[in-house]
C-alpha cells in the first residue's frame, strides 16, 4: 500500500540507471534531473505483493523480536531506580498531558523531572560521611556493586508498549495454537508470521513493477490490436505484451535502420508450435496484423505488421527458452530479425499505458513519411481537438533520450509540438537481460501512410497545423501562407519599415563528411551572380546541413523562395518551407518521398528533379560513375538553365 501523499517519480531529460539489489546501497543512484521529483531507490521501495501468490498460506521470512516484559515493569530513567509498582490511570494521564519541554531527557511516567529530590534531600550533610565509609567497606561494596548490576539489567531491557503487547497478544503462531506466555523463556528468539512470503514480493515504484526473476512474474494473456479511433487509423492499442529490439536491423546493408521491433504476443494456443517464438523475416511490408505473408509457412503463425513484428509464447520464460533452441536461433539469424534481450533474467512491467515511439533514427525523411504523417491526425485531435492524450508515458529505442537531451531532427520537432502531451520518456536500461513489458501499450504503425495514399488522415486542415505550431515554436521569420505574407508585408510597408522583395535561392551541397557530391558547385554558383539576369536574386550557399542546429536549418528552408539541393535525407526540412516553395532535388539517381504530388499539394509547393545526363540532354548532371550515392557536376549551360526554370515556376516574388 502506498502512503496517502504518494506521487509518482516521473522521469524525464536524465539518463537515469535503476540499479538491481546486487548494485549495492542507495550511494550507487544517480542524481535527480530537474523537475524529475527525484530518484528512487528500488532497495528501499515499498514492496507490492503479486497479483496471485502462489501460496497464500505460507507464512514469510520476516522476522521480529519480542520483548515480553511485564506491563507494570516502569523505569524512571532519571532516578536510575525501578519500580514494579503499577501504573495508575491518573498518572496515564498526567503523562499524556504533560508537554514534551518538561519531559525532555526524562523517561519518567507523570514525573517531571523538577519532582526528582536532590542529592542533599537523600543525603544530609551530617549522614554524608558515614554513608561514605559504608560504601568503602567490603560489605558496602558488595552491595553497591549488587545494585548497579540490577540497575543496568533493567535499564538496557526493551520496555514494551501497549501496543505492541496487544500485537503480540492478537498474533498467532504459525502452528496455529494460542501464545502462552508462561512458555516464553527470556533471551530466546521466536519468529513471527507476517503477511505472504517474501519470495512473492517485488519492488514497485512509478508505475513499474521489478521482477527479479521471470517465474515470479503472473501469467500474461495479450489481446489486441485494437484500432484506437475508427476514423482515423494507424493507431492500435495491445495488452499486456514486451518488446524486443531487432539488433541485425542496424547492421542492414547497404542502409541500416533503427525501426524495426519485436513484439511478444502471450496465448496458450501456440504451445504446441515450436517456432512460436521465431518472428517472420524483416524483407518484405507487413500491411497488417491479418494480413497473409509467405513466411507464416515457416513459423506458423501471424507475423504482426510494418514495424513490429510478432512472436508467441505461453509466458516470458517460455519465450525466452524458445528463442534459445539452436534451430530457432538460426532462423531468426537468417531472417534478420535476431533479437535482444535474448536470455532474460529480469522483467520491468509498466503499469501506465505508454506510447511507443518508434522511427528511424538515420534517415530523417524516412522518419517523416514513416511516423510522422502516421501520427499527426492523432496528435491533432489530442493537441488542438481537446482530447487528452490516452498515454502517460513514451518508451523509445529508435533513439536514446529522444525527447530530453537529444538533438536529434525528429525528435527535437517532436518536442516543440509538444507531440505527447505530458506523457514522460522511460528511460533505457543498460541491463540487456531485461525484458520490458507492458499492461497497455500504443502502437503507431510504421509506414502507415507513407504514400499519403489514406485518404482523409493527412489533410490540409490537420497538416496545415501541424506546421502552424512548428512556425511559431522555431519562431520562423516568415509566415506560412501566401495570404499571410502579403498581409504581413502591407503592414510593415504603412508603418514605413523596408520590405525585402528579393527572390532567395538556396544551394545546398550536402556533403558527406569532408567529401563534396556536388562537384563544381561554387565556381557555378560564382558565375551565376555575375550574369545581369541574376542581379535581383539572393543565392546562399550551404555546404552541409548537418552543421547547423535543427533550428537554423529551419530558419534556413523558412526563408528561401526556392531550394536546389544534392539528394539526401535533409529533405524533410520541406515542413519549415513557406506555401509555394519550390524543390529542385539534384543526383545522378533521385527517389525521394518529398517528390509525391499529394505532399506537394499539402503546401502548394514545386518538385523537379534533375538527374543523370541522357542521349536528349537537357538539363541533368554528369556522373563519375552510375550508382545513388555518385558524385556529380554539371555544365554551366545546364547549371543556367536550371535556375531559370526555377525562378519561373516562383512568378512575381512575393512580399
Amino acid at each position: 500500500m502506498q502512503p496517502q501523499n504518494y506521487k509518482p517519480v516521473l522521469l524525464r531529460r536524465s539518463n537515469s540507471h535503476i540499479p538491481s539489489s546486487r548494485e549495492g546501497s542507495s550511494s550507487s543512484l544517480p542524481t535527480a534531473a530537474p523537475g524529475s521529483g527525484g530518484v528512487v531507490d528500488p532497495n528501499n521501495s515499498i514492496p507490492v505483493a503479486d497479483d496471485k501468490p502462489r501460496d497464500a498460506i505460507a507464512g514469510s521470512s520476516h522476522k521480529r523480536k519480542q520483548s515480553d516484559i511485564p506491563l507494570d515493569a516502569v523505569i524512571h530513567r532519571s532516578s536510575l531506580q525501578m519500580t514494579l509498582d503499577p501504573v495508575t490511570d491518573e498518572e496515564e494521564a498526567d503523562l499524556s498531558t504533560t508537554p514534551s519541554s518538561e519531559s525532555s531527557g526524562s523517561g519518567l511516567r507523570g514525573v517531571s523531572s523538577s519532582s526528582v529530590p536532590d542529592f542533599e534531600d537523600i543525603f544530609p550533610e551530617e549522614e554524608r560521611s558515614f554513608s561514605l565509609r559504608s560504601i568503602r567497606s567490603p560489605k558496602g561494596l558488595l552491595a553497591t556493586s549488587l545494585i548497579v548490576l540490577i540497575v543496568a539489567f533493567v535499564a538496557l531491557r526493551p520496555v514494551s508498549t501497549d501496543a505492541e503487547v496487544v500485537a503480540g497478544a492478537n498474533s498467532a503462531p504459525q502452528d496455529g495454537t494460542p501464545s502462552v506466555s508462561k512458555e516464553i523463556t527470556y533471551g530466546e528468539f521466536h519468529e513471527e508470521s507476517v503477511g505472504a512470503p517474501q519470495e512473492h514480493f517485488v519492488n514497485e515504484y512509478n508505475k513499474v513493477r521489478y521482477y527479479d526473476k521471470i517465474d515470479r512474474m503472473k501469467p500474461l494473456l495479450s489481446k489486441g490490436p485494437v484500432q484506437y479511433d475508427d476514423d482515423n487509423g494507424g493507431l492500435h492499442i495491445f495488452e499486456d505484451v514486451c518488446l524486443t529490439n531487432n539488433i541485425d536491423a542496424i547492421r542492414m546493408r547497404p542502409h541500416g535502420t533503427t525501426t524495426p521491433r519485436g513484439l511478444v504476443y502471450f496465448t496458450d494456443e501456440m504451445r504446441d508450435n515450436p517456432k512460436r517464438c521465431v518472428p517472420c523475416s524483416n524483407s518484405d511490408p507487413l500491411e497488417g496484423w491479418d494480413d497473409t505473408h509467405e513466411d507464416e509457412k515457416v513459423v506458423g503463425h501471424k507475423c504482426g505488421m510494418n514495424g513490429l513484428h510478432a512472436m508467441f509464447a505461453s509466458s516470458v520464460g517460455d519465450w525466452s527458452d524458445c528463442i534459445m533452441e539452436k534451430d530457432n536461433f538460426h532462423l531468426m539469424a537468417e531472417y534478420k530479425q535476431t533479437q535482444s534481450p535474448t536470455e532474460v533474467t529480469t522483467v520491468h512491467y509498466f503499469l501506465n499505458p505508454t506510447f511507443l515511439l518508434q522511427f528511424d533514427a538515420l534517415d530523417t525523411e524516412t522518419s517523416l513519411f514513416d511516423m510522422l504523417m502516421t501520427y499527426i491526425p492523432h496528435w491533432d485531435k489530442f493537441f488542438r481537438g481537446g482530447d487528452d492524450f490516452p498515454f502517460d508515458s513514451v518508451i523509445s529505442h529508435s533513439l536514446e533520450g529522444c525527447l530530453s537531451h537529444s538533438h536529434h531532427w525528429v525528435c527535437e520537432v517532436l518536442h516543440q509540438i509538444g507531440a505527447f502531451g505530458m506523457a514522460k520518456e522511460i528511460v533505457w536500461e543498460p541491463d540487456d537481460l531485461t525484458l520490458y513489458c507492458y499492461r497497455q501499450l500504443y502502437y503507431n504503425q510504421v509506414g502507415y501512410n507513407r504514400n499519403l495514399d489514406r485518404e482523409g488522415h493527412v489533410t490540409r486542415e490537420n497538416f496545415g497545423e501541424f506546421r502552424e505550431v512548428l512556425f511559431r515554436k522555431f519562431g520562423l521569420p516568415r509566415r506560412r501562407t501566401v495570404k499571410d505574407r502579403k498581409s504581413e508585408a502591407e503592414i510593415e510597408r504603412r508603418n514605413g519599415n523596408p520590405v525585402d522583395n528579393s527572390t532567395k535561392i538556396i544551394f545546398l551541397d550536402n556533403k558527406i563528411s569532408d567529401q563534396a557530391i556536388w562537384s563544381e558547385m561554387d565556381s557555378l554558383i560564382s558565375t551565376a551572380r555575375s550574369l545581369e539576369k541574376f542581379q535581383n536574386f539572393k543565392f546562399v550557399t550551404i555546404r552541409n546541413l548537418s552543421d547547423l542546429t535543427v533550428a537554423q536549418q529551419a530558419r534556413a528552408f523558412n526563408e528561401a523562395d526556392a531550394i536546389i539541393m544534392a539528394h539526401g535525407q535533409h529533405m524533410a526540412n520541406a515542413i519549415f518551407a513557406v506555401d509555394g516553395t519550390s524543390f529542385v532535388e539534384v543526383g545522378c539517381k533521385v527517389s525521394s518521398l518529398i517528390s509525391n504530388p499529394k505532399f506537394m499539394k499539402l503546401m502548394d509547393g514545386k518538385y523537379r528533379a534533375v538527374e543523370a545526363c541522357d542521349e536528349k540532354g537537357g538539363i541533368c548532371v554528369d556522373c563519375e560513375r552510375i550508382s545513388e550515392e555518385s558524385n556529380f557536376s554539371m555544365t554551366m549551360e545546364a547549371f543556367e538553365e536550371l535556375i531559370d526554370a526555377t525562378i519561373a515556376t516562383l512568378g512575381s516574388a512575393e512580399g
